[in-house]
């Protein structure tokens, strides 16, 4: 399931329907547990991206600054002073691929938690709608 699912799924979801507002609020609890699920796998997925970032850039750290070859590398041929190392580590494309991989993640946990909060304030929402329709009635 990727960013896009997910929008089509909320915006399906994040319909509530005027004339049955019962229903709607019955839903609440359902539509928690099926967000706050996708949120808890993406937020697991994250982390899993997240170490593997780390242990990537330690290999890349070591790799260029020539205490180590990988078995399926080339030797690295250049001389390349301690401090520059944190450069050639941030543009070899594995981290590249890897930090956007994080960050596609982050942009998908925000996502999901900006729908729990509205998940969350549904119920003041059917709530006021009902209190408004009551007012206009009279009742």
């Amino acid at each position: 399931m990727n960013l896009d699912d997910l929008q089509k799924m909320w915006e399906k979801d994040a319909v509530i329907d005027d004339t049955l507002l019962d229903e709607s609020a019955l839903k609440i609890p359902q539509l928690h547990a099926k967000y706050v699920t996708l949120y808890n796998q993406f937020k697991l997925l994250m982390s899993k991206a997240q170490i593997e970032l780390k242990t990537i850039k330690h290999k890349k750290w070591l790799y260029y600054s020539g205490r180590e070859v990988p078995e399926d590398a080339e030797p690295f041929n250049h001389k390349v002073i301690r401090s520059d190392v944190p450069n050639w580590v941030a543009v070899d494309q594995q981290v590249i691929k890897l930090d956007g991989k994080v960050e596609y993640y982050q942009v998908v946990i925000d996502f999901l938690s900006e729908v729990l909060k509205q998940i969350n304030s549904r119920n003041y929402v059917i709530t006021n709608a009902i209190n408004w329709r009551k007012f206009t009635s009279g009742i």
